[in-house]
């Protein structure tokens, strides 16, 4: 690594033709000081002399600007104190209306609704609160009452349309009695709504106060609303002008709302240069400072007192200015001469050995730290000259740490990704042919989470002892030196190697195979056998690029299809994994759009029960119809929600829209239970109790027609992190299921103690039941189990008339299929169980039966909508 100090040229050859004394820096020393002592005698001994009077003038000037200044800076913070004062008396209206909001008998009033027993009691407490108008509302944001008799539609109307309507519903959305949340502020009121409240029209400034209202059992009832005007006159405000003999104005504009102290006006509020504000007479200045509602508070004294200040300090000044010139004249011609002299005597003394340490300098300066240099002079020279002696050292010891630091991994001693970048550049260029290699661990996380940071570097150390061993093995065969190889690790469990060699992809599939079985052997560290997988993704060019940039793309792409695949294997790159991936990319791009823009639709498919062929519920299903790929399966968006996160929204969205359809038909008389699907994600939010409650509470929906859905999957990862979230749920009177049973791995014991009222096997067991003695034999332990441990059941996927008498006949309590319904709309829901629709259907599929022999066993679906229908 070299570092140079460039120079301009000019500057540079000026130096080099100098005489070598005077290019020395005791020559300029010597110089500058000759030069400053005839400059400073020439300055000072001729031109004060005859500029007194216009330096005095301009001192006095400063002066005024100071003075100015000064009184600025005290009338700014006079204004910031009248700011204060003002601030008091919003904040001491919250506080009162807070105080009103929280007595039993204002609670009872607002519950009462009664608009004459509000207006009594709020007439007599706002005299004492000085408030001119308190208003009562109810939690939808209407006025239910005030302290006047007042035409209560006109001051809704005035409300709503002026900004009090946000800060209201701001207070009566999510508030609590344990965390109550008002709100208060300046603000400037409507016309309309200050003659709806008769509010006198000579100020529209008035601070307002909301504050919730709690019944005795802490449920929000309403909220209390209280204004105050800013009065032409206020005590606050007199008493501070009266203590710092200042005057105070508040203005709204060029419009003065409030004053106290002399009478004065400002018309213009522009300042001068200092920041002060000059009132229409002259007589006074005055200094403003920003308040709520465009207000500007104010404070004013007498414009004389910035120039009695001025004129005082000026003669002071003049007369004790005249006096320093005259002994300072005489110092400084003594001091200068005698330095000079000195200067003469000890400057060539002094720099000794400083030219021999600037030539040092500029050679180490152009790139060569290896000159030696010996520190020579005195003082502080010699001092300089063995620190940069000191500094040579160290900074030679430096240069090969920060090589290392900046191109070598701290944990491996492998190349980091921009080392490999500058040598995967020399590879290319000696090697047109090869390929590139992304490797990704397994399970390393998992490793680093168990036992520790220190333990997965260790596991780092050994993966990349592993490669590089069997790399240099492999390739010796392969007429490519170990050298020629870019191998680094390029993230935390990534690493990236570069074959230069022509191979064929049944040769590299060979390679690729034997370097994951040797990574498969565990390892050992600190005396733990660690055990840890790998994905490979393999490109190869020039075929798939040229640079190492767009080859670690392809690389990467590579490698998550081979996880994908099912981890601990390879891939190569193909165009089709590229449009794969950036199909992928465009299509959850449109899927957070859509999910944003409540495009997605929710479909429900009937549940029908086995004993008696009616529909006990229906399950809600989320759909998306894309605007230009039409119908997305939810097999292909549901996977990738899962990863973006948005699938707690999703979630959020079908739970709410299926609460909304089917509680629409369960108040028409229909008697259904919902079944909703539940991810990952949104069983381990611990909003979901609050909000599942929020929401039945909202829609009165009855929880015991609500039935939430968790994947095996979920439920036997973390069952007591699963039952730690859902326990709430079960509180609510909400009934739990466990989705898709059978198709993972499932702990019985684990099965049983899981607070669940609902399994339901998964449709890979019934496709093809009716054939298969195997699945049968399955399916019939399967609900032979559910039933002893208290479960009921309900089987999935059925399709067929067969299969649906089998599951009856092993027990099975509900079946939900394509037999009986696809996923319809609300409005198609709705059709299909109309009685007379249903008994068409029912009388159809009699019909259609083929296989007499299970007469006897299959039951008859009367295809009824519940008890109800």
């Amino acid at each position: 690594m070299e570092c140079q100090l460039r120079v301009p040229k000019a500057l540079r050859e000026a130096h080099e033709s100098m005489p070598k004394f005077l290019s020395s820096i005791a020559a300029r020393l010597i110089a500058t000081v000759l030069a400053t002592a005839i400059l400073a005698f020439a300055t000072i001994g001729g031109l004060a002399m005859f500029r007194l009077d216009l330096g005095l003038r301009k001192q006095a000037e400063a002066l005024g600007h100071l003075s100015a200044r000064q009184l600025s800076d005290r009338l700014d913070g006079e204004a910031q104190l009248a700011r204060a004062r003002i601030d008091a008396i919003g904040s001491e209206t919250a506080l009162r209306v807070r105080q009103l909001a929280e007595r039993a008998d204002v609670a009872r009033a607002v519950a009462s609704r009664n608009d004459i027993t509000i207006r009594e009691l709020l007439a007599s407490v706002a005299k004492t609160s000085d408030m001119q108008r308190l208003i009562a509302f109810d939690t939808d944001g209407i006025p239910i009452g005030v302290n006047d008799p007042l035409d209560l539609l006109a001051i809704n109307k005035g409300f709503h349309n002026s900004g009090f309507a946000t800060d209201l519903a701001s207070i009566l959305k999510n508030n609590s009695r344990s965390h109550p949340r008002g709100y208060h502020s300046t603000y400037v009121v409507p016309p309309a709504l200050l003659n709806a409240l008769r509010l006198p029209a000579y100020s529209d400034i008035a601070y307002e106060a909301f504050e919730p209202v709690f019944d005795d059992f802490g449920e929000l009832i309403g909220a209390l609303a209280g204004f105050r005007l800013l009065n032409r006159t206020e005590n606050t405000l007199d008493n501070f002008s009266s203590l710092s003999n200042a005057g105070v104005v508040i203005m709204h504009g060029n419009e003065m709302v409030s004053a106290a102290g002399p009478k004065t006006t400002f018309s213009q509020m522009n300042s001068d240069g200092h920041g002060l504000i000059h009132s229409d007479d002259g007589a006074h200045v005055a200094r403003c400072t920003d308040h709520d509602a465009s207000l500007k508070v104010c404070t004013f004294t007498d414009a004389s007192v910035v120039t009695a200040t001025r004129d005082q300090m000026f003669r002071i000044g003049a007369a004790e200015t005249r006096d320093l010139m005259r002994q300072f004249l005489a110092v400084a011609a003594a001091t200068l001469f005698m330095l000079v002299v000195a200067l003469l005597v000890g400057v060539r003394r002094a720099t000794f050995g400083l030219s021999a340490l600037a030539s040092a300098a500029r050679t180490v300066a152009a790139g060569n730290v290896d000159k030696p240099f010996k520190p020579v002079g005195v003082g502080e020279i010699y001092s300089l000259g063995l620190a940069f002696e000191r500094m040579l050292s160290n900074l030679r010891a430096s240069m090969g740490k920060i090589r290392q630091l900046a191109y070598y991994d701290s944990v491996t001693g492998l190349a980091n990704r921009e080392k490999f970048r500058t040598d995967s550049i020399e590879v290319f260029r000696k090697s047109p042919c090869g390929s590139l290699w992304f490797l990704d661990l397994d399970g390393f996380k998992a490793i680093n989470d168990s036992f520790g940071h220190k333990t997965g570097d260790l596991l780092l150390r050994k993966v990349s002892e592993r490669l590089s061993g069997y790399l240099s093995e492999v390739l010796a065969t392969q007429r490519v030196s170990f050298d020629q190889l870019a191998l680094g690790r390029v993230g935390g469990d990534e690493f990236v190697m570069i074959i230069p060699s022509e191979m064929k992809p049944e040769i590299l599939g060979r390679m690729a195979k034997s370097l994951l079985e040797r990574l498969c052997v565990p390892f050992d560290i600190n005396g733990s056998r660690v055990s840890v997988g790998a994905s490979i993704g393999i490109t190869i060019f020039p075929a798939d690029g040229t640079n190492s940039e767009e080859l670690l793309i392809n690389a990467d792409l590579a490698m998550y299809a081979a996880k994908q695949r099912g981890r601990n294997t390879f891939a190569f790159f193909t165009p089709e994994i590229s449009e794969i991936a950036k199909s992928r990319l465009a299509l959850e791009q449109d899927l957070k759009d859509a999910v944003r823009a409540g495009q997605l639709s929710v479909q429900y498919q009937p549940i029908v029960s086995c004993q008696d062929g009616t529909v006990h519920g229906v399950e809600a299903l989320a759909r998306w119809n894309h605007a230009e790929l039409g119908s997305i399966a939810p097999e292909r968006f549901i996977p990738i929600a899962e990863e973006t996160g948005l699938i707690r929204e999703i979630d959020r969205f079908v739970l709410q829209k299926a609460i909304e359809d089917i509680g629409v038909l369960v108040e028409a008389g229909l008697d259904i239970v919902l079944a909703v699907n539940i991810s990952a994600a949104t069983t381990e939010d611990s909003f979901l109790v609050d909000e599942t409650k929020k929401l039945l509470t909202t829609s009165r929906f009855d929880p015991a027609k609500l039935e939430l859905e968790i994947t095996e999957s979920v439920a036997m990862r973390d069952p007591d992190n699963v039952t730690r979230s859902i326990v709430g749920l079960r509180q609510l009177g909400i009934r739990l299921a466990i989705d898709d049973f059978g198709a993972g791995y499932s702990n019985l014991a684990t099965l049983a103690r899981l607070p669940f009222d609902t399994v339901k096997l998964d449709r890979s067991l019934v496709a093809g039941l009716a054939l298969d003695r195997e699945k049968q034999t399955i399916v019939r332990l399967g609900l032979t189990l559910a039933k002893e441990l208290g479960f009921d059941t309900v089987v999935e996927g059925i399709e067929q008339m067969e299969d649906f008498a089998l599951v009856a006949n092993y027990g099975a309590t509900f079946a939900q299929g394509y037999l009986f319904s696809a996923p319809v709309s609300v409005d198609e829901l709705w059709t299909l169980l109309q009685p007379a629709r249903l008994g068409t259907i029912a009388v159809a599929a009699l019909k259609n039966e083929v296989n007499n022999d299970l007469s006897t066993t299959r039951p008859v679906i009367q295809m009824a909508s519940g008890r109800s229908a």
